[in-house]
Order: C-alpha cells, then sequence, then structure tokens
C-alpha cells in the first residue's frame, strides 16, 4: 500500500515552496532516464498536488525524460540498447511493425500499461521513428497518468474536517479494480492494433515480393502481298 509514505513525501515537496514543481518535474526525468519505477512518482504527484496539477506534471515529466532517454538511445548508447532489448520479444518487434506510420505506433504503445515505459523510450530509439512523432505520441501516456495520479491523491488524502477518511475502503478499492480493468482493456486494445499492424507488413511484403507477370502483346498480323 502506498499511502503510508505519501504524507511524509507531499510535506516535503510542500516545503519547497514554488520550486515543488520543478523539483518534481526534474526528478521525474531522472527517473526516467535512470529506467526506475516512474508510476510511483506519477502517485506520488496526484497527492502532493491533486489529481489535475499532477497529472499534468507527471505528463510533462514523462515527455521530457522520455525524450531525453531516446536521444541518449539513439546518439550515445545504441549498442547497449540493442543487447537489452534483444532480450525482450515485444521490444524486439517494434522496428518491423513501425512502419511509416510511427507516430499511430508510440500513441497506441502508450496507451498499453502492459508495455514497460521507461525501457519503450530505449527501444524506440534504435527503430525508424522519428523524434517529432515519438515527442507528440509520448502524450497518449494521458489516460494511465491520470489513473495513477487519482489513486494516489485517494491513497495520500487528508481527513475532513471532522476527523473521518475522505477516501473510504470501499472507496480506494473501487478505485483500484477500475484502474486495473482500464488498464486490462487498453493493453488488450493495443496488442490488437499491433498485431493488426504486423499482418499488414507481412502481407506487404508478400505482395512486394511476388513477381509481376509480364504483359504478353500480341502477335501482330502481317499481311502477305
Amino acid at each position: 500500500m502506498v499511502s503510508p509514505w505519501l504524507p511524509e513525501f507531499a510535506g516535503w515537496v510542500h516545503s519547497l515552496g514554488v520550486w515543488a514543481p520543478i523539483a518534481f518535474v526534474a526528478a521525474y526525468i531522472a527517473v526516467v532516464v535512470l529506467m526506475l519505477p516512474a508510476f510511483l512518482l506519477i502517485m506520488a504527484g496526484g497527492a502532493v498536488f491533486g489529481v489535475v496539477e499532477g497529472s499534468l506534471l507527471a505528463l510533462l515529466g514523462a515527455v521530457l525524460g522520455g525524450t531525453a532517454a531516446f536521444l541518449i538511445g539513439r546518439h550515445y548508447a545504441r549498442a547497449a540498447v540493442e543487447r537489452r532489448v534483444a532480450s525482450n520479444p515485444t521490444l524486439s518487434a517494434l522496428d518491423h511493425v513501425i512502419g511509416e506510420d510511427g507516430l499511430k505506433l508510440v500513441f497506441l504503445l502508450r496507451l498499453s500499461p502492459a508495455v514497460p515505459f521507461v525501457l519503450t523510450n530505449y527501444a524506440l530509439s534504435i527503430t525508424r521513428v522519428r523524434l517529432r512523432d515519438f515527442f507528440i505520441g509520448t502524450l497518449g501516456l494521458a489516460p494511465i497518468v491520470v489513473m495513477y495520479a487519482a489513486y494516489g491523491s485517494a491513497s495520500g488524502a487528508t481527513p475532513n474536517a471532522d476527523g473521518s477518511a475522505a477516501v473510504t475502503p470501499m472507496m480506494f478499492t473501487a478505485g483500484i479494480v477500475v484502474t486495473v480493468l482500464l488498464g486490462l482493456l487498453l493493453a488488450k486494445i493495443v496488442q490488437k492494433a499491433l498485431r493488426e499492424a504486423e499482418l499488414s507488413r507481412l502481407k506487404q511484403l508478400e505482395i512486394d515480393a511476388t513477381p509481376e507477370t509480364p504483359t504478353v502483346l500480341p502477335t501482330p498480323i502481317t499481311e502477305s502481298i
């Protein structure tokens, strides 16, 4: 359960005053680049800043951190990334299904909680996806970020004025169930889209490999004189 440490973390971040949002985004960027579990920080952001501001700050940190990891993997750590990606069949297949629509692929990958965000940043860096498509597509994290921020906000909520819990155990459990169900639904949608993209690619390869049947022109009839 996350709630025991959230109040302490919230107090520390609030003590930073106007620097709190900047410190949070900087911490998120570092977590993403170092491939540490980012979802914990999203929940912390929800507890500290609330669902809306926490989600926006976490999404900003995710986009900036993901882009930093993408550039590091593409220009400075390509060999290391290739070795790491080779052990993961899903990540290894990314370059095969990316086709010409890198933006769509990145967006779909970001929608799925089943695809590891911090690893995907580096995995995509060795594919044909363009930086612009990566940057924009990473905004697809928004639904997952909001879910985790809401979970963190609920688990780190302060008591009501009368001393009662702001979030009851039933509400807390319901939030977890909804988060899991939505995550599974998104994962299923993304996996289906990736399968369709791969089938489309294989079909196109088959078409390209099929030799064209030469056109046979009719033999001209010559009249005898």
